[in-house]
């Protein structure tokens, strides 16, 4: 008899210990989930409770923990993802990255919150779960696949699942490895997959041995109120395909015409914020030439995604904006077809594209400065980017440097002042020169250099306060940005927590804003709440993110944009001339401590951490 679920959770935690190769299961009571509500936060509240100050990211010791929230399951645009939730072994600080496509919903619908991995097999494994059972299988015939083979391969040996798997970069190590999800184009299969892509979940996956996971649930998901559910879906719906039908015809490719026309789009390594090629790369080229079909994650209407053909034969997913531009414009590459391929080549090798676009166009950086002597490494050159992406993955020659990120690598190339990031996370694809409130929201950003904490790029670019349109906002000045990057950083703990697609909750226009998911937060869960106690969570969680990194060795120098960020204007583009000036940058960042009740080290209060029910970790950083 299937199994129901209502309410919002299951109460149900995998712990796969591999070290032992045994499963058990957290006990969990509601506080954890009235506290920390499901995805990121969850995942967080697991991670600092269960591991010791300063461990290797890279070691036995590390978690890597999958989550859902309180919503996946629900028949309902939006409700589709997926968090996981580690030791970064890119930046040292809190790692996570999420997931749409269908495995989300998947685990929910296999009986289980989340999954929490601990130690690390001495042999290939992976994981299958089903109707809320895992089970460790050997995966020494996966080993040394790439994603694709390997989703093929476990499809073939169970029939259709869900799957979540590494390729030769996580195998390798690679520090910004990622983890990949039904990017392979079955023939009969009509769904979109994705990538946990950022801070390198895919390297410890890579650590513990564990190649893939696959998932397979026939459980029911419903939801507290059904009449009530209905009509927040179709009012969803209605406004979907109103607020976000750029989305629908041109992908998230559309972002680049707003990038490129403000002088935002990072061009030949952060020298510039115009790309001059923009015209052979942009959305409507993209579209004419390679998008077959749209492509939807479970239960949406907006079907962002893009299936992609080139006259070889080579059919692919995306590539996405952040891909657009990695390997574009910051590697200088005008060729849509070379970048089609390397992403393609990405996702099979399981590489972050933005970091891997960010390390590639680094050192085309430093040869065109004469400062290394890898000449075919060159600005535009499109057969080098390629063949860079293969050496990064198996760390061969030059790669192998490369593999561990722009920081590390820019410290053994001796070029650390050439270097952009921020705690090592490199820059995703909005230049913060031309955008004030980004600058910012990059540097206090709890991973690193980072658009999706916060989307503080969009009330840049359209000139509106998030949720107060009718107050303006200057992207070229340092007023006013702290309290909105503040706002919308809980927000978006929030968002992450329940978890809900960020482009149906865009700053601005929703559909989903404070008051929606209040309501859906009752839909899924049957407890009344209002804005203000969803707000407070998402503070929660992030004074304990904060704490998290601050015990990891976070200081207020972290808090910092790279220094040509500062010196060096933009040479060439719309907002030719712009940088930051350090006095005004650093007013910013105190009122943003200001108003998180920080100290000046950027230290929570015990104050705050009292008022916000952490009073267990006062004393611990």
């Amino acid at each position: 008899m299937s199994r129901v679920r209502r309410g919002g959770y299951w109460n149900k935690i995998a712990v796969v210990d591999l070290s032992t190769k045994s499963v058990g299961y957290l006990e969990s009571n509601d506080s954890l989930y009235t506290n920390y509500i499901g995805g990121i936060g969850l995942g967080l509240k697991i991670l600092i409770d269960n591991t010791p100050p300063k461990i290797d990211p890279l070691s036995p010791d590390n978690l890597l923990v999958f989550a859902v929230g309180p919503v996946e399951g629900l028949i309902l645009p939006s409700a589709a993802r997926i968090a996981s939730i580690f030791k970064s072994p890119l930046t040292g600080f809190f790692g996570e990255s999420l997931c749409g496509g269908y495995i989300g919903t998947e685990l929910a619908k296999a009986g289980l919150d989340a999954i929490v991995v601990k130690g690390a097999s001495t042999n290939p494994v992976y994981l299958l779960v089903e109707d809320d059972r895992v089970e460790i299988e050997n995966a020494s015939h996966l080993w040394g696949l790439d994603t694709y083979e390997t989703e093929k391969e476990l499809w073939s040996e169970l029939g259709e699942v869900m799957t979540a798997s590494i390729g030769p970069a996580g195998e390798n190590l690679v520090r910004f490895a990622c983890i990949v999800h039904g990017l392979y184009m079955h023939e009969k299969k009509k769904i979109r997959g994705g990538v946990f892509g950022r801070t390198g979940g895919g390297a410890v996956m890579g650590s513990k041995k564990l190649k893939a996971i696959a998932i397979r649930g026939e459980y029911k998901i419903e939801s507290a109120d059904d009449e009530r559910l209905h009509k927040f879906r179709e009012n969803v719906i209605k406004l979907a395909r109103e607020k976000l039908q750029t989305l629908t015809k041109y992908g998230t490719s559309a972002i680049m015409s707003l990038t490129n026309s403000t002088g935002s789009l990072p061009t030949r390594y952060y020298q510039g914020g115009s790309f001059e090629a923009y015209e052979k790369i942009g959305p409507e080229t993209f579209n004419k030439l390679y998008v077959k079909k749209k492509i939807t994650c479970f239960a949406c209407p907006v079907a962002c995604g893009r299936h992609s053909e080139d006259s070889d034969g080579l059919q692919t997913e995306g590539p996405e904006y952040e891909t657009l531009f990695a390997l574009g414009p910051l590697p200088y590459i005008d060729d849509l077809r070379t970048i089609v391929k390397a992403n393609d080549l990405a996702n099979k090798l399981g590489l972050d594209t933005i970091s891997m676009g960010n390390v590639i166009a680094f050192v085309m950086y430093l040869a065109e400065k004469k400062i290394i002597k890898d000449e075919w490494l060159s600005f535009g050159d499109g057969k080098a980017l390629l063949k860079a992406v293969e050496m990064i993955a198996y760390r061969r020659g030059l790669g192998d440097i490369l593999a561990e990120g722009v920081k590390k690598a820019s410290e053994k190339l001796d070029a650390s002042k050439y270097a952009v990031h921020v705690k090592g996370l490199e820059f995703p694809g909005y230049e913060p020169r031309a955008l004030k409130g980004v600058a910012l929201a990059y540097a206090v950003s709890a991973r690193g250099a980072c658009h999706l904490r916060h989307v503080a790029y969009r009330p840049n670019l359209v000139g509106l306060h998030p949720f107060n349109p009718e107050i303006k906002v200057d992207r070229l000045s340092y007023e006013g940005h702290a309290e909105y990057v503040v706002e919308l950083e809980d927000f978006h703990a929030v968002v992450d927590s329940m978890i809900l697609c960020k482009f149906y909750c865009l700053p601005v226009i929703g559909p989903l804003l404070w008051r929606e998911l209040s309501e859906l937060y009752y839909i899924a869960t049957g407890r009344s709440i209002n804005p203000n106690y969803l707000r407070k969570k998402g503070e929660t969680i992030n004074n304990l993110i904060r704490i998290y990194n601050i015990r990891e060795g976070l200081r207020r120098d972290d808090d910092i944009l790279p220094t040509r960020i500062f010196s060096e204007p933009l040479e060439f583009g719309a907002s030719k001339g712009e940088k930051i000036e350090f006095e005004k940058f650093m007013k910013m960042l105190e009122d943003y401590y200001r108003l998180r009740g920080w100290s000046d080290s950027g230290i929570p209060s015990p104050r705050k951490l009292e008022e916000l029910g952490l009073n267990e970790y006062i004393q611990k950083f």
